[in-house]
């Protein structure tokens, strides 16, 4: 059994445990049982480790340095997890060789207590085998995870890698699909460890490289919902490949269009829309052709038909859905499209309104199951979002809470005299009296989100 696969089982078996203890007596037959198979599947994972640990460290939860994702499947075991640690103030959880079900059953009913009681029950030496660790006032940052400038490192060198291999096709040069896998593979492995700290960088919008920026971002957000979703690594390589290449047809397009400051006009329209055309003949010239190839030139072709039969190119029966891939890609092209500024659009939507957009569309343009697992991920004020607070205070969401979507963790950077402030975090999933008022555009107050996030 994969590593991955063991922590899931054990946080699983961990919750079932837990819940059973606040609601039958510790003796009950059913919390036995529970803590039986528990131990059992923990022991046979300490007879090759020396030890098993649970961190918690924004958000995340990391089983022996391996950070689990909040998928469909577990979700509520996960999401438990990650909120007890929080209201009891834990850093980790480590269990030793020699855990006992009797030790793992009183250690499961302290869940069900506050931090003083944890704290105080914890301290009596009677759990022996179960170590916990509590949150300073700051967090501090895993020793595995100490390199924080890693996700920056590799979010720069595939938009580099991305640049470059676009600039081929634009001048005629031979590319080989195969290439950009290799960029999808570094996508993986860095949302696979810092989802959020990867997301972040997708605020960064260069108004001057917005194809290459467009293109990675795209790749990024579909490649955050392809995990939530759970998808196997195959069709995440898909997945993240038709994010890089669904706009590539563009490259048949004159820069002046592209590049056009003002409205289009109905011609220049007709001609922008067939670069989803062009994006197949594009892919068709790329070496390397295979399984996943053909895959993301459905998904070029694809990506900007509608939920409800409408979009472009026509298709002869509009009940004809879009591929799977392509409705995730329909939902991150839309969204990094409207926050982002272009010639013809100077001023972008604030990112909680693009939400909106895509929530209030949702079964007309755009999936509405997909469409929900977007607002879990990105939540109502996703990451780079310009806030007024109760207070009077200015902040930028830094990151969002799983299971308060309407609640992130956010930096205050204006305060109510409309000074620029070195402000404080604060985490709204548990700060009382501080709310959200609405969202803002950031140009007002002169901040660029970017500044805070990268």
């Amino acid at each position: 059994m994969s590593l991955y696969r063991s922590g899931k089982d054990l946080i699983n078996q961990f919750y079932a445990l837990v819940k059973s203890t606040q609601i039958y007596d510790l003796k009950n037959d059913v919390v036995i049982a529970a803590a039986d198979k528990f131990v059992g599947h923990i022991g046979k994972f300490l007879a090759n480790v020396p030890q098993v640990e649970f961190i918690r460290y924004r958000d995340y939860i990391f089983f022996n340095k391996l950070r689990m994702r909040f998928e469909i499947e577990g979700y509520a075991s996960l999401q438990f997890m990650n909120e007890s640690y929080k209201r009891l103030k834990l850093k980790s959880i480590t269990f030793l060789p020699g855990v006992t079900p009797d030790e793992i059953i009183r250690f499961a009913s302290l869940f069900r207590e506050d931090h003083d009681v944890f704290l105080k029950s914890m301290a009596g030496g009677d759990i022996r085998s179960v170590t916990v660790q509590f949150a300073g006032p700051e967090e501090e940052i895993p020793d595995f995870l100490q390199n924080g400038e890693q996700t920056k490192r590799a979010y720069f060198k595939s938009l580099k890698a991305t640049k470059n291999l676009i600039q081929n096709l634009w001048t005629n040069q031979p590319v080989n699909v195969k290439s950009f896998r290799r960029v999808v593979y570094t996508l993986i492995d860095s949302i696979s460890q810092d989802e959020y700290g990867v997301i972040a960088l997708t605020t960064i919008k260069n108004f001057d490289e917005y194809t290459f920026n467009h293109s990675l971002n795209v790749g990024i957000l579909a490649l955050a919902m392809g995990q939530r979703l759970g998808l196997d690594k195959k069709n995440l390589v898909k997945l993240g490949t038709a994010g890089l290449l669904h706009d590539i047809g563009k490259v048949e397009i004159n820069k002046e269009l592209l590049y056009k400051i003002g409205k289009l006009s109905e011609t220049e329209w007709d001609r922008l829309k067939l670069h989803s055309l062009f994006s197949v003949r594009q892919i068709l010239k790329t070496r390397g052709l295979d399984e996943i190839s053909i895959s993301v030139l459905v998904t070029a072709y694809q990506h900007h038909w509608n939920f409800n039969g409408t979009g472009y190119p026509a298709r002869d029966q509009e009940e004809i859905l879009p591929s799977f891939l392509s409705r995730i890609i329909r939902i991150c092209d839309a969204y990094d499209a409207m926050t982002t500024p272009r010639p013809y659009q100077p001023v972008p939507y604030i990112p909680a309104l693009a939400v909106r957009v895509i929530w209030e569309r949702k079964g007309i343009f755009f999936d509405p199951d997909l469409v929900k697992i977007f607002v879990q991920l990105f939540g109502l004020y996703p990451v780079g979002s310009c806030l007024e607070l109760s207070t009077g205070d200015i902040a930028i969401a830094l990151k969002e809470n799983t299971g308060h979507i309407d609640r992130p963790i956010i930096k205050v950077v204006v305060d109510q005299h409309r000074e620029p402030v070195d402000g404080a975090l604060i985490d709204l999933s548990v700060t009382a009296g501080v709310n959200v008022t609405r969202a803002v555009y950031p140009q007002k107050y002169r901040i660029n989100p970017a500044v805070y996030l990268t």
